[in-house]
């Protein structure tokens, strides 16, 4: 299931540039969410008949859907977010969406378990379908105030297939760009260690505690990130103009982190490094988001973003499908280990690329 979500999110991102030439981009956002709640009904339906191998195969199809339309929210919110936001207020605003976004995945690992053991499936699907109704009704919103600040979705002409190629050609001509999307493939490539079926077994063999904790080592995760945004949020006036800085010390603590909680054997440490690592992956996602957005317009940044995501979601679908075979070849603690050395190596390309050869320069500042 994870595979085939990766793999329809990449599809998603290839082809979402050539929408977004004909359609304005909150029609999009609407049209997405919408479709995904009409799957979402349809998959409902099917989760109450009984399972078979046909049904089986209709409902990876469903999914492969909801994941296809999914995979246009993040490409799509960062454009707009590029068009409505000014610069000197995009690091603060980047921060509060994405403290935002964590605190509902911090509430989503912790009460959705407990929604369908109290509530039953169909009450939880029916808060879930509620929810979808009024993320639809405020995108409508959306839609009447992006019409006067968003010109990323109007059409300007380019065929098809021109608008396929628009971001990959962009992230090749942009040096500085190269630089962050190579540290996104490699960090994205390590990145699958925290996928349950991994941290589940790293739990079990290195710190020799039952699923109760693999709960609290996902949910300290997304409570560090929690703090990590508020964190931003308070240094976003410090962290203007020094976004590259920050970018790469949020890297470098991230993959600290990694190596060290590879090491640990107590399971209180462990919970303290995941702690840890929530603010650290914060400040190098958010400068890193924001250097995205100074890199191009409105008009060009969604192709980019898109572009990116594609290649993001290529090599975690390969590594997942890799992840448990070299788990089981070297053992899950060596895995994390060789992982922080990954990070640690990612950041020092970073540097040397974006710091010392200037290459991040242009980041730093909003594109004109």
């Amino acid at each position: 299931m994870t595979l085939i979500s990766a793999i329809s999110r990449m599809v998603s991102g290839v082809v979402l540039p050539s929408f977004a030439e004909r359609f304005r981009l909150p029609a999009l956002l609407i049209f997405s969410q919408t479709t995904q709640l009409v799957v979402l009904l349809c998959l409902a339906l099917m989760l109450t008949q009984g399972v078979s191998a046909s049904s089986l195969v209709a409902i990876m199809v469903l999914l492969a859907v909801i994941s296809f339309f999914n995979g246009w929210f993040a490409p799509v919110k960062s454009s707009l977010l590029r068009a409505v936001v000014p610069e000197n207020e995009r690091v603060k605003a980047i921060g509060l969406l994405s403290t935002v976004d964590q605190t509902f995945q911090f509430a989503g690992w912790t009460l959705g378990g407990v929604l369908l053991t109290f509530l039953g499936q169909s009450t939880a699907l029916g808060i879930t379908f509620a929810l979808l109704i009024v993320s639809i009704g405020c995108m409508f919103l959306l839609k009447r105030y992006g019409q006067r600040h968003e010109t990323a979705g109007l059409r300007t002409g380019q065929g098809f297939v021109s608008g396929l190629t628009a971001g990959w050609k962009i992230l090749y001509r942009h040096e500085g760009l190269r630089v962050l999307v190579m540290m996104d493939l490699i960090e994205s490539w390590v990145g699958t260690i925290w996928i349950g079926a991994v941290t589940l077994t790293f739990v079990k063999e290195a710190l020799h505690e039952g699923e109760a904790w693999w709960g609290y080592i996902n949910g300290g995760y997304y409570l560090g990130t929690i703090v990590g945004g508020l964190i931003v949020l308070r240094l976003s006036r410090r962290m203007r103009g020094r976004l590259t800085a920050s970018m790469l010390l949020g890297a470098s603590l991230f993959g600290v982190l990694t190596l060290l909680y590879g090491f640990v054997s107590d399971s209180m440490l462990a919970l303290l490094l995941v702690l840890l690592m929530g603010p650290a992956y914060q400040i190098r996602d958010l400068a890193q988001e924001t250097m995205v957005q100074n890199s191009s317009d409105e008009q060009t940044l969604l192709k980019v973003a898109a572009a990116r995501s594609t290649l993001i979601q290529l090599i975690t679908m390969l590594s997942i499908a890799l992840i448990g075979i070299v788990t089981d070849l070297i053992g899950v603690r060596l895995v994390y280990i060789a992982s922080g050395f990954v990070l640690l190596v990612s950041s020092a390309y970073g540097f040397v690329q974006l710091q010392l050869r200037k290459k991040g320069a242009s980041l730093e500042r909003e594109h004109l």
